[in-house]
């Protein structure tokens, strides 16, 4: 896949991208988080259920976890990188403080 870029300028969270865990390959995906402000504070949010609720949960609602659970990088106020081995069906920035801009790379193996 190509890689995918996702901003935050200020408080919030990202919408939620979609991966590809339709792939026959081995699940991969890496990220780096670069940002411009020394007070940024920063994490990645992951979740196994599907937020475009074309396969619904039985739960309701998404279940959010932080992407250090699945080896991804740990929330940060810097620059920071980490990959995840294991099939995850979305992902999203949050942001908690900014005195900046905070942008992720996303680069996942396969076609799509």
């Amino acid at each position: 896949m190509q890689p995918r870029y996702v901003t935050q300028t200020s408080s919030g969270s990202s919408p939620w991208q979609l991966t590809n865990w339709y792939g026959t390959n081995t699940f991969q995906i890496s990220f780096s988080g670069r940002t411009t402000g020394l007070s940024s504070n920063w994490q990645l949010d992951v979740t196994l259920d599907d937020p475009s609720n074309v396969f619904p949960s039985s739960a309701g609602t998404v279940t959010v976890l932080t992407s250090t659970a699945f080896g991804g990088p740990a929330p940060a106020s810097s620059n920071a990188s980490g990959s995840i081995i294991v099939p995850i069906a979305a992902w999203r920035l949050t942001v908690s403080s900014t005195g900046g801009t905070v942008t992720v790379t996303a680069l996942q193996n396969g076609v799509g």
